[in-house]
């Protein structure tokens, strides 16, 4: 599937601000059966690029000169696969093991662990994981979380998530990831952009990918599973970052100095042939 692809970012200060620095994660990934055509990142200011350890490209983007608005443009098209369902080799320096851990984010507790235990049994460590209990464990974060917009922040953990019982794709795929890490389970997290034509879904999307230890005779694979949409991975979907959770995924995250009562607007648009 070819995937057309449009991101604008905007920040704006009632006080100009001194500096910025963004750290970016714009620039989508060309594993996963997915290859890019063209792509292009606008932004003002200096600009560089590096690969962090989990194979993302992060542009880092600082402005010295006085200002009160940022603009960030990423564009292209991208052509993904179109198996649903794909499994991915293991395509880092930080291994698998890694992301069994948890993070602030992704913390266990009561309602977690009730969860982890419904879909994936008390077995503990990697090599319980398989893509029926992980499917299992899909259904059961969806039919726990309904999805709203706003009903959450960036900040929210799984737990609080899963207790309030709504909240947006993030939350989703913390709550996935951390009932996976309560049982040793390696599960990363995704931050991309998915085609749809429900408005009531924004085109900017997250997924998590869980490790299935039997897969690739026995060596492991990454599956995705889309808990929003409650599927597999398919080429709906344009991975951008892989990460331990949102804060080593996000598309961007920055600092300033000044730039007093900011206000950011997104609007992505996501167009398939």
């Amino acid at each position: 599937m070819l995937l057309d692809i449009h991101h604008e970012t905007t920040y704006r200060y009632a006080v100009p601000a001194a500096y910025s620095m963004q750290y970016v994660r714009l620039f989508p990934r060309t594993d996963g059966g997915q290859r890019i055509l063209h792509w292009a990142i606008d932004s003002p200011g200096r600009r560089w690029r590096q690969t962090d350890a989990y194979g993302n490209q992060v542009y880092s983007m600082s402005l010295t000169e006085t200002h009160d608005e940022i603009r960030i443009l990423a564009y292209g098209q991208v052509e993904t696969s179109d198996d649903r369902g794909l499994l991915l080799p293991h395509d880092s320096s930080v291994p698998p093991l890694a992301f069994a851990l948890q993070t602030p984010l992704t913390a266990t507790g009561p309602q977690i662990e009730k969860l982890a235990g419904a879909a994936l049994g008390e077995a503990h460590g990697i090599s319980v994981s398989s893509s029926d209990s992980l499917k299992a464990l899909m259904g059961a974060v969806f039919q726990a979380v309904a999805y709203k917009k706003g009903a959450t922040d960036v900040s929210a953990t799984a737990a609080e998530a899963l207790a309030q019982g709504k909240g947006v794709c993030q939350d989703m795929a913390h709550i996935f990831i951390a009932a996976c890490r309560a049982r040793g389970i390696p599960s990363r997290y995704v931050s991309g952009y998915l085609l749809t034509e429900d408005r009531d879904h924004t085109s900017s999307h997250a997924w998590a990918e869980a490790w299935v230890a039997d897969a690739h005779r026995g060596n492991g694979a990454w599956l995705g599973f889309d808990i929003t949409n409650n599927r597999l991975a398919g080429p709906e979907l344009c991975r951008l970052a892989v990460g331990r959770d949102f804060m080593d995924a996000g598309p961007i995250r920055g600092m300033r100095l000044g730039g007093v009562d900011e206000k950011m607007h997104v609007r992505v648009a996501v167009a398939g042939q």
